[in-house]
């Protein structure tokens, strides 16, 4: 019996957490399951594993028929077993991070849960209908191509819906009946029209559209400024009116619809000529200008350690970007960590004023937490804390807010929190003088970003997948450009979007044919420097970043590009 598990039992407790390297190995060992004396633990009302090879949950879980909480996240679990439908008593489920691509039958079966987190799996659709008490639902980082159904009864209990990245296209008007709904988040999919019928959902106040390719420019202006009441505002008076019994989805080319409005099209007198695709990028006026590496750019080196526990790093300079608006710079931070760092449970973003960054030597590296110390982001006072030491407080502060919440797990930005439980070593890059960040916890206050900073060392840093990184430092740096340009969307024959959308239905569709491509009040160029990566152990060069294709534009944005000669 396995030591943690053998305490449960003699204790009599009503909680087991296993994560950690020790775990892992046990695990690995164990084929890929866990301690079968686990499922004689009769009084456990939570179960978390998180953060290890696991891929088998057997049948025996039917037995642990007092479960409320059950936390499985970030292991390799493919298949759920039928018995699950059993846990009458489940009110959380968290199997963030796995390989599910399909769930059970019996998984409708748990009428009282009502907290559900299935994102970053692998499945296609999901069986929603029959959870009664479903509120919160996380199904971002999947492939669903619809909303799924919810349960639709009497007495309304959903409240957050999270379904970004997917391949959603459509809004269904299903989600109206939804009475509590109050955040919808739909960022990254593929959808081209929001429909009017989204603003029956009254008590909605936060509703994420990014990275969806609207076809309407004035929304998504709105969109991309993160003004969900105006968004709302906006659809509720110009929305997509779909046809009746219809699809918000736009016709295909070559469609019956689309041949029948070609038919009762007017005739045009001119054939108008369509602006050649080059024409459109030589227009742009957002650049990322991508520098290569000079012999003063600072150089990362890391070693085996900090490889094995936190294992994906990228960093990169930005030249001459004045902070003019530091509360709006910290936002954008904070809104990335929230959305596409998945609070911190992907990825964790640093930023540095490399002005107080000392020397061009910086490490990336592993030591036990008693061992690293640094004046934390923020600090009241100004001196030097151990890393076990911050982590405990952090530790303590969550504790609390947990308990005043009356929850049984950590919520919102605690949650990475465990990321850290048990582990003998944490990860952490220093310069010359001292660590500057301690990732997934927090920068040093040496370095953090004021008003007068003007060159800045981003960092972002992964324990679940590289490819993360790239996407959130591009997410990062599209950002930042965006960042104090207005968009518009001017129309061929010099009338503004807010004149056009004002006019009738006829001149709408007319006007909606001549408007260009997005642009913007003013030309913003983003100069972004390479920085190398080194491998302490091999002694060699690892990587750099930018690197051929890591850094891509945006066409529907009108971002572009280019490598410096």
């Amino acid at each position: 019996m396995w030591p943690e598990v053998e305490t449960a039992k003699d204790e009599n407790r009503r909680e087991l957490k296993l994560t950690g390297a020790s775990v892992a190995k046990r695990i690995t060992d164990n084929a890929g399951c866990l301690d079968e004396a686990i499922y004689g633990l009769a009084s456990l009302n939570l179960l978390d594993v998180n953060d290890t090879p696991l891929q088998v949950i057997s049948p025996r879980l039917a037995s642990l028929t007092h479960l409320q909480s059950l936390l499985l996240f970030r292991n390799k679990i493919a298949e759920l077993p039928a018995a699950i439908g059993t846990l009458g008593e489940l009110k959380v489920l968290d199997l963030s991070g796995n390989k599910l691509t399909s769930l059970p039958t019996e998984f409708g079966q748990l009428r009282s849960l009502t907290t559900l987190n299935l994102s970053f799996n692998q499945l296609k659709t999901v069986e929603l209908t029959q959870l009664a008490h479903l509120s919160v639902c996380n199904l971002s980082g999947n492939q669903l191509e619809e909303v799924p159904e919810f349960y639709v009864g009497e007495v309304h209990h959903l409240t957050e819906v999270i379904l970004e990245k997917n391949l959603i296209t459509e809004l269904p008007e299903a989600l109206t009946r939804h009475q509590i709904l109050k955040t919808l988040n739909v960022a990254d999919n593929r959808i081209e029209q929001v429909p009017k019928y989204v603003s029956k959902c009254v008590k909605l106040k936060e509703i994420n559209l990014k990275g969806n390719p609207l076809k309407d420019k004035r929304l998504l202006k709105l969109v991309d400024q993160c003004r969900s009441k105006q968004v709302l505002d906006y659809v509720e008076k110009s929305g997509y009116q779909a046809p009746k019994g219809g699809s918000t989805k736009a016709p295909k080319k070559g469609s019956p619809s689309e041949a029948s409005e070609e038919a009762n099209a007017p005739a045009a007198t001119t054939p108008v000529e369509e602006p050649p695709q080059q024409e459109a990028v030589d227009e742009a006026q957002l650049k990322i200008v991508i520098r290569k590496v000079t012999p003063n750019t600072p150089k990362v080196s890391f070693s085996a350690e900090a490889r094995t526990i936190r294992p994906h790093a990228l960093f990169c300079i930005v030249r001459n970007f004045p902070v003019a608006d530091l509360k709006k710079f910290l936002q954008l931070q904070n809104s990335l960590h929230d959305v596409e760092c998945a609070r911190r449970e992907v990825a964790t973003i640093a930023t540095h004023d490399l002005a107080k960054v000392k020397g061009t030597g910086l490490r990336y590296h592993a030591a036990p937490p008693e061992e690293i110390s640094l004046t934390t982001l923020g600090s009241a006072t100004q001196t030097k804390v151990t890393a076990a030491k911050y982590y405990a407080d952090l530790r303590q502060h969550a504790e609390q807010v947990r308990k005043d919440k009356k929850r049984n797990t950590y919520s919102g930005v605690h949650k990475y929190i465990a990321l850290l439980e048990n582990q003998p070593l944490f990860v952490y890059l220093s310069d010359e003088e001292k660590v500057i960040s301690l990732p997934p916890l927090t920068n040093c206050d040496e370095t953090k970003i004021t008003d007068t900073t003007r060159d800045l060392l981003l960092e972002v840093t992964s324990d679940v997948d590289h490819k993360h990184c790239v996407r959130v430092m591009n997410a990062l740096l599209h950002r930042m450009l965006l960042m104090d340009v207005e968009p518009i969307a001017p129309t061929t024959n010099g009338e503004s979007a807010a004149v056009v959308a004002g006019k009738s239905k006829k001149s709408k569709a007319s006007a909606a044919s001549k408007v260009e491509a997005i642009r913007y009040n003013r030309s913003v160029t983003l100069e972004v420097e390479q920085v190398q990566l080194y491998d302490v152990a091999a002694g060699r060069l690892h990587s750099v970043y930018p690197g051929k294709g890591d850094i891509v534009g945006d066409e529907a944005k009108g971002i572009v590009v280019e490598t410096a000669s």
